[in-house]
């Protein structure tokens, strides 16, 4: 959808091999649209890796004059933006509205746990997974990253609409 997917960071790279990071194959993007557009057999996990491009380009390319972004705060947008849809289960958002979860506490969870991913985050600094969590959660202190991974138009939102459009074949 986007082309190529650049990745130059170890850091990424170590999420990306993590189990919560690829149990993401497994599970749909669109839940059970798939039973009703063939096509959309894509998954959370080729969304998690557009919505890091989007971000990533909006850091390194559009912004990469900008003097306010330092290389930590570049990676903790980065970070989230990868792993923003972790705690998405089977069934996408119909899991729950079933079971009365929320993806996003799901996420920050698996984020700040004793998960593979936090272990990765950790090797930055002790504090590092809770900074990438406050991103999902919305209350990290530069709003700016919040809103390029959730607001009104986001990163998360640019993505799927453009993959969710092209794996249905709808406009």
């Amino acid at each position: 959808v986007h082309g190529y997917v650049h990745v130059s960071d170890k850091l990424i790279w170590d999420l990306i091999a993590t189990k919560e990071f690829q149990r993401l194959r497994r599970i749909h993007q669109l839940g059970t649209t798939s039973l009703t557009f063939h096509g959309a057999e894509h998954s959370r996990f080729n969304h998690s890796l557009g919505v890091y491009e989007i971000v990533r380009q909006i850091i390194d390319v559009t912004f990469a004059k900008e003097p306010q972004l330092d290389p930590e705060e570049r990676m903790v947008a980065l970070c989230a933006a990868l792993l923003h849809d972790l705690g998405h289960g089977p069934f996408s958002h119909a899991f729950e509205k079933v079971f009365g979860t929320d993806h996003e506490e799901y996420t920050q969870a698996i984020i700040i746990g004793n998960t593979e991913v936090s272990e990765v985050l950790s090797r930055v600094s002790d504090d590092f997974p809770l900074k990438v969590a406050s991103i999902i959660k919305k209350n990290y202190p530069n709003q700016t990253l919040v809103k390029l991974i959730s607001s009104q138009i986001d990163a998360d939102r640019m993505d799927y609409l453009l993959r969710d459009a092209y794996y249905t074949g709808v406009s």
